[in-house]
């Protein structure tokens, strides 16, 4: 049956600039022009992460609630095979992974994707990440009402909005289509539940959730909103998120964070004074319609659905292209991602079952398991900085042990959930029975080693967090398993038992295979174990900068040498805020003068600091130690600038000088040329441009032909801000944008 091609989930205008954008910040990289850490603040909230193996990167989809089409399949598996390792990865928040991608290649992917309506922007980093869904959203006869157009439209909502990519750490959103919680809203930064109140349509809200390190339950800040205020709730939660994240602890950042820190009570009160400014104000954007896919992808009503169990979420890019092209023939025309790494074809009729089955059965993997619990594990050691275990390795080992075993028959609905490290990307603190990897020092030596987990319970209003059980070898998991399986269910009362018994590390002499991972030749260690990239942003290339300044006040002797590195790095901190990555110290000095000088955020006497010590360089200065006080005090400052940066990288705190005047001729014909600037930096230098004018002033821009015309006056439009004009003067575009807020 044929199907529209059009994607489901809109790409909004500024997310095409930025990925159009992406392959000249490439360029600079592979050039030596932007640093690998500022250049990581880049590319990881554009979704690319580096692999443990150097060199290699890994792409991280967007499928927005889990939904994608035949042709975007077969789109994905393309550039898998072209740039990637060919095998497509599936993860536990209904993404799609493309792995041992060159850095070169990139663009080209990124570029492949936005073609077929998808993006990778948002996989990582500190950003607004997949709003996700319950799998059979649309299909499940349990659901209170198909939740995934409104998973979707907020995604778009939220996508538009460049400050969506510059939170203090990720923001997860999930919508569940009745309180058994399939898709695992309990736990989320936002949980949406589905409720008919009046024959209404609409939600209960959970909030400030989250697994990884001090997990947590979401906490209800709504018992019930009409279906059409999900955008002011997501907003208003972002915002919230913005003003109070911690920025200047990544290990503390998360949502969760702000709720422990100040109390269920007054984190509803935030919650509601920012809704409440939404009122008045008005949303920043407009939402966009809410479409029931349904209507376009139609399911008969005696249809079933056909699950393809991926091990591991993994499935050859030939065979997801056939997956896809069974489903537009048989199906509702549409794929599902799932929570379980599982693939969905949904919307078949009962006449068709065996045909489907017969067609999958072609496929290059074993699609139908052997009805044994399904393992979900995430990527782990193999590939991810930081992982300490092979979960994967765990994983195989654990299915092989209990296809063998008769008392494990029947289990396919248990779920045993494995992560490489306390990061819970297998969701460990969910599952029947949750491992999550740690390394063990036994007689001496590093042993893999498992935390057990067990009792966990998503529902809605009574979701409780698995609890640690006992910590076991990780090679006497598979037997440990094998053995509390009692006819087709877990005995917990034995497996409590056997965790205690194998959590004895000090009663017997371990065989040397051990101190050996799942998969692995070499004895078990950290080694290629670093940084991970999940929260890398443009905070961390600030934050980089900070410590070298401090680092050099601190160094012995207090030298000039010192104190001027210590002034060159405090006055580069703040400029990539700017949209700048000043070279050259002079083009440092000057852009600090333009941007933190004149404006006040800091003292007007900084400047002669800066004349001082470019004198001190020249050597027309012998020396700057008597400028230690100075140097220390532009230190505390910049930091105190940076920890006061919101999702708009603009300063919370008051300016500590008055601004520089400009004459009213400047101010009436205030003008920037961008041109030879490329997209999207010249839209962010023109936005921080107008930003310094008061409203209602007008702004003149340089722009030159093609993606610059194109994108810079959609991008102002979009964002508010009244366009007058889009003059053609030759070689070049003149822009007028007035500042309407």
């Amino acid at each position: 049956m044929s199907k529209p091609e059009e994607p489901i989930l809109h790409i909004p205008q500024s997310v095409k600039e930025d990925t159009h954008g992406y392959r000249s910040q490439v360029k600079k990289f592979l050039d030596g022009q932007t640093s690998p850490v500022a250049f990581r603040a880049y590319r990881v909230p554009m979704g690319i992460y580096e692999q443990r193996a150097a060199g290699k990167f890994m792409v991280r989809i967007r499928i927005g609630a889990g939904l994608v089409l035949p042709h975007q399949l077969e789109r994905i598996a393309h550039l898998s095979k072209t740039y990637g390792n060919g095998i497509v990865h599936v993860t536990t928040r209904q993404d799609i992974q493309i792995h041992e991608v060159d850095i070169e290649d990139s663009p080209d992917v990124l570029e492949g994707l936005l073609e077929a309506g998808l993006s990778s922007r948002g996989g990582g980093g500190n950003t607004v990440r997949n709003v996700t869904a319950c799998p059979e959203a649309g299909v499940c006869p349990e659901e209170e009402f198909d939740v995934a157009p409104y998973a979707i439209a907020a995604a778009e909502y939220l996508l538009k909005d460049r400050s969506s990519f510059n939170l203090p750490r990720k923001y997860k959103i999930v919508f569940s289509g009745c309180s058994k919680d399939c898709a695992f809203a309990s736990i989320a930064d936002l949980g949406f539940f589905a409720h008919m109140k009046n024959e209404a349509k609409g939600f209960s809200v959970y909030a400030a959730g989250g697994l990884g390190s001090n997990p947590a339950v979401a906490a209800k800040i709504e018992d019930f909103i009409e279906a059409e205020e999900i955008f002011e709730v997501a907003e208003a939660v972002k915002k919230l998120f913005d003003k109070y994240g911690d920025r200047a602890n990544k290990h503390k950042a998360r949502l969760r964070y702000v709720l422990a820190r100040v109390g269920i009570e007054k984190f509803i009160k935030l919650y509601r004074a920012e809704r409440d400014i939404l009122k008045t104000e008005g949303l920043p954007y407009t939402a966009p319609q809410i479409c029931e896919i349904t209507s376009i992808y139609k399911v008969p009503k005696t249809s079933i659905t056909v699950r393809l169990r991926l091990k591991n979420g993994d499935i050859p890019a030939d065979d997801l292209s056939k997956v896809g092209q069974i489903a537009a023939k048989y199906g509702q025309g549409l794929i599902r991602t799932t929570q379980l790494q599982d693939l969905l074809i949904t919307g078949i009729v009962k006449e068709d079952n065996d045909k489907v089955h017969s067609e999958l059965k072609k496929l290059s993997i074993d699609v139908f398991g052997d009805g044994s619990s399904k393992i979900v594990a995430c990527a782990g050691a193999s590939t991810c900085k930081l992982g300490l275990c092979l979960s994967r390795g765990l994983a195989e080992a654990i299915s092989n042990k209990l296809s063998r075993t008769a008392s494990s028959a029947g289990l396919s609905e248990t779920t045993i959930r494995i992560s490489g490290c306390p990061n819970s990307c297998g969701h460990h603190y969910i599952a029947a029975i949750g491992l999550q990897g740690k390394a063990k020092r036994v007689n001496g030596k590093l042993m893999p080693c498992y935390d057990v987990l067990v009792g966990a319970k998503t529902i809605e209003g009574d979701a409780h967090l698995g609890k640690r059980i006992g910590t076991v070898p990780a090679k006497k998991i598979p037997e440990l398993l094998a053995e509390v399986f009692d006819a087709g269910e877990i005995n917990e009362e034995k497996l409590k038992n056997r965790v205690g018994q194998y959590s004895d590390f000090s009663s017997e002499q371990f065989p040397d295979d051990y101190y050996y991972d799942f998969g692995s030749n070499e004895p078990f260690s950290l080694a290629g174990r670093g940084p991970g990239e999940c929260g890398a942003g443009v905070t961390d290339v600030i934050k980089l900068d900070i410590d070298e300044a401090k680092d050099a006040l601190k160094s012995a002797p207090t030298n000039s040498e010192n104190i001027y590195k210590a002034v060159i790095a405090a006055a580069r901190a703040l400029m990539v805020t700017f949209g700048l990555e000043p070279k050259k110290d002079r083009e440092i000095f000057a852009a600090f003068t333009r941007g933190l000088i004149e404006p006040g955020w800091v003292k007007p006497q900084t400047q002669q600091l800066l004349d001082d010590a470019i004198d001190w360089r020249m050597g027309d200065k012998e020396s700057i130690e008597d400028l230690f006080p100075q140097a220390e005090d532009l230190t505390k400052r910049v930091e105190e600038l940076y920890l006061s940066l919101d999702a708009n990288l603009k300063f919370k705190i008051e300016p500590v000088a008055k601004k520089t005047n400009v004459d009213k001729e400047d101010a009436d014909n205030h003008v920037i040329d961008l041109r030879g600037v490329g997209c999207p930096l010249n839209f962010v230098k023109a936005k921080l441009e107008l930003e310094k004018l008061d409203t209602g002033a007008i702004l003149g821009v340089l722009l030159d032909e093609g993606e610059p015309v194109r994108n810079v006056p959609a991008s102002f439009a979009e964002q508010g801000q009244e366009v007058l004009e889009v003059k053609n003067s030759g070689d070049h575009f003149f822009v007028k944008v007035r500042r309407k807020k």
